[in-house]
């Protein structure tokens, strides 16, 4: 009887262990089929006893692009390389760039020598770190490093071009994401990356078709989305525009560079209290990214409240001491002042850092900087 008993305590144990495993591989299984909402909800079944669950929920939501819930069910996951590096993707997405480094360097030394595409992601997400920094020379042999470790990693591909992008070679940049494109067709962040290149050289109507190309594939992808508001706005249809940015919001109501062309846009108008409105919102939901703030300080002072603008521009470089755009802002607004002293050396600072209507001024003005 006794050892009836035991058996009975042993299987009772075991039932909730079995059935999460179970709704795992169900979940897996529907996942193959890209039945995506049925796989989240398996997984959300299980992960109150799964490890396993909890991280291919991260991943699955990392997919879907809800990066805050997908970091946290990465990081209460297991500590293997898997989690590791989609933790670091998505703290990269979200800014957290120092969390970004360290999660990505972890990744690298969990990850066995043969699993290579593993890790030339979290390579490839070392590299993004560093480019955040402007540290190219680091961001490029990290970046390099992955292709090397995987030559058909198309996240390595974005990163190249993301660098490249930044260092200004923007044909050395469209190569590398449409080489992204050729690797994996599917791939958003090629799609989502080479509309941005067309919208920084005012090819709106190429940006807008590469975007929708990327929204056939993925139709919810609230980056596309976002991206293909952007162009609306630099194109001045503004009512498209509007309607692609609230769609984003109403998803994902943390996506904080939504909220910021909501409030140029309002801006731009002459709506300064809708604009605000929208810019604080942005720095509500990302307190740690510094251009919120640095529009907020524009919005303000455009509405002549300088001592809120000058808090803001202030916070924005605390946040961001490379903000070249904040510098400049804090020169205009101590140009109105008569502070010359504290304009000439925002001016000085917004040039260094490479500012081309900082560095026209300083011309002009005679200042070397």
């Amino acid at each position: 009887m006794r050892h009836s008993l035991t058996l009975l305590v042993c299987l009772l144990t075991l039932a909730p262990l079995m059935s999460a495993q179970s709704l795992v591989d169900r979940g897996k299984n529907a996942e193959r089929q890209g039945l995506y909402d049925l796989a989240e909800k398996y997984y959300r079944q299980s992960v109150d006893s799964s490890h396993e669950a909890r991280v291919l929920l991260g991943i699955l939501l990392e997919r879907k692009e809800h990066f805050s819930e997908a970091s946290h069910w990465l990081a209460s996951g297991d500590s293997g390389a898997l989690a590791l590096t989609h933790l670091a993707i998505c703290q990269a997405e979200l800014y957290r760039w120092a969390e970004a480094r360290h999660t990505a360097q972890c990744a690298i030394e969990a990850t066995d020598t043969g699993a290579h595409t593993l890790r030339a992601d979290a390579m490839a997400t070392l590299a993004l770190t560093y480019c955040h920094d402007e540290n190219y020379t680091n961001a490029l042999l990290w970046a390099h490093r992955a292709l090397n470790e995987n030559p058909h990693s198309a996240r390595a591909h974005n990163v190249v071009g993301i660098i490249e992008f930044r260092k200004g070679n923007e044909n050395e940049a469209i190569r590398s994401f449409k080489e992204a494109l050729k690797v994996d067709s599917r791939n958003i962040d090629a799609h989502f990356n080479l509309g941005a290149v067309y919208c920084y050289r005012n090819r709106y109507e190429l940006a807008i078709s590469t975007l929708k190309s990327g929204l056939k594939v993925e139709r919810n992808s609230v980056k596309l989305i976002y991206c293909l508001g952007w162009a609306y706005l630099l194109k001045g249809e503004n009512e498209h525009a509007v309607e692609c940015l609230e769609s984003v919001v109403r998803y994902d109501s943390n996506y904080v560079d939504a909220y910021n062309r909501l409030g140029d846009i309002r801006y731009e108008q002459g709506d300064f209290n809708q604009a605000i409105a929208h810019y604080r919102k942005a720095t509500q939901v990302a307190p740690y990214h510094s251009e919120g703030y640095r529009l907020l300080g524009r919005a303000y002072l455009a509405k002549g409240q300088t001592n809120k603008a000058l808090r803001n521009y202030q916070k924005a470089i605390e946040i961001n001491n490379k903000d070249s755009e904040a510098y400049y802002q804090l020169a205009l607004l101590y140009s109105q002042q008569k502070q010359s002293k504290k304009e000439l050396a925002n001016y000085k600072r917004a040039a260094k850092l490479g500012h081309r209507e900082a560095q026209k001024w300083c011309v002009k003005k005679g200042v070397e900087y």
